[in-house]
């Protein structure tokens, strides 16, 4: 091997790990003015019986991304009058970045191997690169399906109530329908496949910026059951809070949830 193709390889993979290693510390770093808080998910937020929307709230059932606010499988939103609450399965912060960083990574490692295939003229990196890619692949998707039962693994709540992340309207930004779901850095750590998952979210992801529990701010991404249901939650969400006082989490041991609550609560 010449030095030149030492070189080319080298640069090529300092410029890939650097690309893709700044928009993992994009994703991670992004802070808040504003904090949420954790706590178990109320009756009306956990889909229970016993929970009644209250008169002023609205409620939605959805499925989330996997993104940085690190819920996964279905959730459900409950709009109030000052606040917002998501309430679904959730996998710890150390787990969610190890899943990032991996994927990161090994993706990066697709750019040099393909470098060496090229300037070497070498089928043996070609296969390489290919597996570097299908490994990447796999440790996105294969992570993403295995979510739901992690978060139903870790949650903190009791008897059926799951984990809800609270915060405030007005710390919620950047409220966009369909590709601006991968908005904070997955539009870079995810490249490859962005193109097709943004068909997928095309009329019926709605995602925002708001703050997590440590004061970072994270990207929700929540894929609505109707097109019709993804614009009421967006314009909700983009209304901002209202003057009156907040009526929220109430509880009653009156009748229980009804199945339609995102549409007549």
């Amino acid at each position: 091997m010449f030095m030149w193709q030492q070189a080319v390889i080298a640069l090529v993979g300092l410029v890939a790990i650097g690309w893709l290693s700044a928009a993992v510390v994009r994703l991670f770093s992004a802070r808040s003015s504003a904090s949420a808080i954790v706590r178990p998910g109320s009756a009306t937020e956990s889909g229970l019986v016993g929970g009644i929307v209250p008169p002023e709230a609205r409620v939605f059932d959805c499925w989330s991304y996997r993104m940085g606010a690190r819920f996964a499988g279905r959730v459900r939103i409950a709009v109030y009058p000052d606040t917002v609450a998501v309430a679904g399965p959730r996998v710890p912060s150390w787990l969610y970045k190890a899943w990032v960083w991996l994927q990161t990574l090994l993706l990066a490692a697709v750019f040099p191997a393909l470098a060496a295939a090229i300037v070497l003229l070498d089928w043996r990196y070609l296969l390489w690169t290919v597996a570097l890619f299908v490994l990447s692949f796999a440790v996105s998707m294969g992570g993403a399906g295995l979510w739901p039962g992690l978060g139903e693994l870790t949650a903190d709540g009791g008897e059926g109530h799951l984990t809800a992340l609270e915060f405030l309207r007005n710390a919620i930004r950047e409220v966009d329908i369909g590709k601006g779901w991968s908005k904070g850095g997955f539009e870079v750590i995810l490249f490859p496949y962005v193109a097709g998952i943004n068909k997928l979210a095309e009329g019926r992801a709605v995602s925002f910026f708001a703050p997590d529990e440590s004061g970072h701010e994270v990207r929700f991404a929540l894929d609505m059951y109707t097109e019709s249901k993804a614009i009421e939650l967006a314009d909700i969400l983009r209304s901002g809070p209202k003057a009156d006082p907040p009526n929220k989490r109430v509880e009653t041991d009156g009748p229980p949830c009804p199945d339609n609550a995102g549409r007549d609560g």
